[in-house]
């Protein structure tokens, strides 16, 4: 059974976005805003969306409507008010157990985005508006509002899902989530989230520019390749080849590159302050990763012992405790002191949490060096910091989670890049 089509689909992308587009605008950390005025624009929006999705789905799911419910919305060609209580009045028949008061609200949903579309009042729309308490002036809608707005829309799609697969038990409303709330104060952690953010953010800017480099007439990575040189290439050899490129260009000042220069001292600058504020204050400092390193990225680990998957759901004591009871049993199997495997895990969980993909990686050897060359050895000192911490959260990942032993391959590829480009300055 097809529920979706692209316009329903569409409707609830678009219902998404609205919602989060408010949340974005009364959080930012960088804008001062209204929330008298944008809690009565983000209505407005949701109200017309809203009803726009809620006809066309039943439009859509009354050709599967097992139960024929739906059609009697669409059979009798007269007022929206008589078209919604025919509606309720149909569920109610078929022995579906709806809420009178939600069809209610729903009229005057739909009165409301007519108001809001066509620019004018209708007085019998205006009065059943006002009856079901919702504002007559189109500029005073409030959080509240919404909230009841949105509520209204999950129910309705509820009954028509029980229309469509037939299902008569149970009421929906008590499952029905609020929108959420803040007041956009920010924690610490969420300045170490932003930073982390940026540096992202940096990252895929920057390439961006590089990929228009290297498939310029000029610095075309691939100009002087065949076509069946190109196809029995491997990967990362061309990649190799990419940035062998871009580097050229970098050295030449390229614009299009150079421009960024000031781009990567701020990525640098972000960096050290998520150092020193997201990693070394949570105890994770570099003689702590070598350490977990030489344990868990250790040939000789086995890694194929069941008791490391705690590590992924308990606390340290509980671990600890765990593995006092456990270790006559492994302790042959192992080379290293209880503790020290202990500290290694979370350690590791540590990296896994504060290092959740390779970005600074790839920023100090595949972005940095090529718009910033002179800058080389300070972005391969800081590449080194970070394959590190990257390798120990992964390899705690493969162990804890997936029982197998990791292999930086691509890792060691952005620092193999990065060399390469030094030897090449």
């Amino acid at each position: 059974m097809k529920l979706t089509n692209e316009f329903i689909e569409a409707y609830e992308n678009d219902l998404i976005y609205i919602l989060r587009s408010r949340h974005a605008i009364l959080t930012h950390p960088l804008m001062s805003s209204n929330k008298e005025l944008v809690d009565t624009s983000a209505t407005r929006l949701f109200i017309v969306t809203a009803v726009n999705s809620i006809e066309i789905t039943l439009q859509e799911w009354q050709k599967q409507d097992r139960s024929g419910v739906l059609g009697k919305y669409f059979s009798e060609h007269t007022t929206n008010g008589k078209r919604v209580q025919s509606l309720c009045s149909a569920f109610k028949r078929a022995g579906y157990d709806v809420d009178q008061e939600i069809f209610d609200d729903y009229l005057a949903i739909k009165y409301l985005r007519n108001i809001i579309v066509h620019g004018r009042w209708k007085n019998h729309e205006m009065k059943w508006i006002e009856k079901r308490g919702f504002p007559t002036k189109i500029q005073d809608f409030t959080n509240e509002h919404l909230n009841r707005i949105y509520k209204v829309i999950q129910i309705m799609m509820e009954y028509v899902l029980s229309a469509v697969f037939g299902l008569k038990s149970g009421r929906f409303t008590e499952v029905i989530s609020e929108i959420q709330e803040s007041h956009g104060i920010l924690k610490i952690s969420d300045l170490n989230k932003i930073i982390w953010f940026n540096l992202e953010r940096i990252d895929d800017y920057i390439y961006q520019d590089i990929i228009k480099v290297v498939t310029s007439e000029e610095y075309n990575w691939a100009k002087n390749l065949s076509e069946t040189q190109l196809k029995e290439m491997d990967r990362d050899e061309a990649i190799r080849l990419l940035y062998l490129s871009a580097w050229r260009a970098g050295r030449d000042n390229h614009p299009l590159l150079s421009r960024h220069r000031s781009l990567a001292s701020e990525a640098l600058s972000f960096w050290h302050r998520y150092w020193e504020w997201a990693v070394l204050p949570q105890g994770l400092n570099e003689d702590r990763i070598n350490n977990a390193l030489q344990i868990l990225a250790d040939p000789n680990f086995p890694i194929e012992l069941e008791v490391w998957s705690a590590a992924g759901f308990l606390e340290k004591e509980k671990f600890d405790e765990l593995l006092n009871n456990t270790w006559k049993d492994m302790e042959k199997k192992v080379l290293w002191d209880k503790q020290k495997i202990s500290d290694a895990f979370f350690i590791g969980k540590l990296a896994y949490e504060l290092f959740p993909n390779i970005t600074p990686l790839i920023l100090f050897t595949m972005r940095l060096p090529i718009v910033d060359p002179d800058n080389i050895n300070t972005y391969w000192r800081e590449a080194n910091q970070a394959y590190k911490a990257v390798r120990l959260g992964l390899a705690w990942y493969e162990c804890v989670e997936l029982k197998s032993r990791y292999t930086p391959n691509r890792q060691d590829f952005c620092l193999k890049i990065l060399e390469e480009l030094k030897s090449n300055a």
